[in-house]
């Protein structure tokens, strides 16, 4: 590999990195939303604003990390599969530590809920990174 060449693959690799973080924050700050305060100013029980906020970051989420992100052409169906899956997944081990968290540790719900959104956030990185887009042009995967 070139100097040239690993100056590209690095400059790309940084900004898909890049865009994924930002449509991190961006479905993170709208899923707080509908979890924080639905939750601090109404009293709406956590665990359905945890729903409720999940459910707009997955929707943001794909149609994003789809376009934006890995920049992907394959069929919508066929991707929303294992980004489907991936949620999932990141979404049980969500549920886990915000319960184990909650309930049992007895650590303040909202604490509770960051805890939650770190596990989550992982899963879905790797996830998508490595299943979902795989044959997306990302740096991985070139195709």
């Amino acid at each position: 590999m070139t100097n040239s060449n690993a100056y590209y693959t690095i400059k790309k690799l940084l900004l898909e990195f890049g865009r994924f973080g930002l449509v991190g924050v961006i479905r993170t700050i709208l899923g707080v939303i509908f979890i924080f305060i639905p939750y601090n100013l109404w009293g709406v029980n956590y665990i359905l604003c945890n729903v409720a906020g999940y459910s707009i970051g997955f929707v943001t989420g794909f149609i994003l990390h789809k376009n934006w992100v890995f920049k992907s052409k394959g069929d919508w169906n066929k991707e929303a599969i294992p980004y489907f899956v991936t949620f999932g997944i990141g979404y049980i081990i969500n549920m886990i530590l915000l319960i184990l968290c909650a309930e049992k540790l007895m650590l303040n719900k909202n604490i509770s809920q960051i805890i939650a959104i770190c596990g989550f956030s992982t899963t879905n990185y790797l996830g998508n990174k490595f299943w979902t887009f795989r044959n997306s042009s990302n740096f991985f995967h070139k195709k």
